[in-house]
């Protein structure tokens, strides 16, 4: 059982950060810049893929003989799983995550038929070409590896996914606190600690989601502008007891 587990666990991951590689060279060539942040989570994977990936292997492997159908079997799994996901989330945090308004044959901005044809074709790579050159990779591992591999694992991604979920709720928190007020007047300096603690998770997260909407999109956005505004002034500040201190 526990080795069985581990080595789902294993393939999640090892899916979640494909989904990760392959969004950033997606989102690098739609923005012509070199994108290297997606998603909420700290470390490089975006764990809807992995979902997707294991949801993908559990109940399309029979359409494995007919491209066609796990095609279109893959546009609606994952659709539905994009859709569903984008709802919880809004519902939970009040901010759409992305938002896909601007793109023909969307449904409620959370799908849209170009994203749902991508997951298409990805189900097809999946089982094709990517799951063929996995599987015999774990599988040279022994009994105990896997099991050892999972654990460390398991640890790392709960960490992460309490620290992602502790800083969106900081996020959440801040952006009602402090987004009424202007970043270029004195701050307290208990503030300026908070923010200048948390400023390397909190600006990964406002970065990975650059077309972040919502109820909250101008409290964040004031909040994002606040907390580089605040970056900036520390950076100024810095260098100029610096080069007092050379005089």
């Amino acid at each position: 059982m526990l080795y069985s587990f581990c080595r789902l666990f294993i393939l999640f991951i090892i899916y979640s950060m494909i989904g990760y590689l392959t969004e950033l060279i997606y989102c690098s060539i739609e923005s012509r810049k070199i994108i290297l942040n997606r998603g909420f989570f700290i470390g490089p994977y975006l764990p809807i893929y992995g979902v997707c990936c294991i949801l993908m292997n559990f109940f399309l492997e029979k359409y494995n003989n007919d491209v066609v159908a796990l095609f279109i079997m893959s546009v609606v799994l994952c659709s539905i799983i994009e859709f569903v996901t984008s709802y919880i989330l809004e519902k939970i945090y009040k901010v759409r995550w992305w938002d896909y308004s601007n793109m023909k044959f969307n449904f409620e901005g959370r799908i849209c038929l170009l994203n749902s044809c991508l997951f298409g074709v990805g189900g097809v790579f999946l089982i094709h070409i990517i799951n063929p050159i996995i599987y015999p990779l774990i599988d040279k591992l022994s009994y105990s590896m896997i099991i050892i591999i999972g654990i460390i694992l398991i640890f790392i991604f709960i960490t992460d996914l309490y620290l992602s979920i502790k800083t969106l709720h900081d996020i959440k928190i801040s952006s009602d606190r402090y987004s009424d007020h202007d970043a270029t007047e004195e701050i307290k300096s208990l503030v300026k600690e908070k923010i200048r603690k948390s400023s390397l998770l909190t600006s990964r997260l406002l970065n990975a989601f650059p077309s972040i909407g919502g109820r909250n999109m101008k409290k964040i956005v004031s909040f994002k502008k606040f907390n580089n505004d605040i970056r900036r002034k520390l950076k100024e500040n810095h260098k100029l007891l610096k080069n007092r201190g050379n005089k």
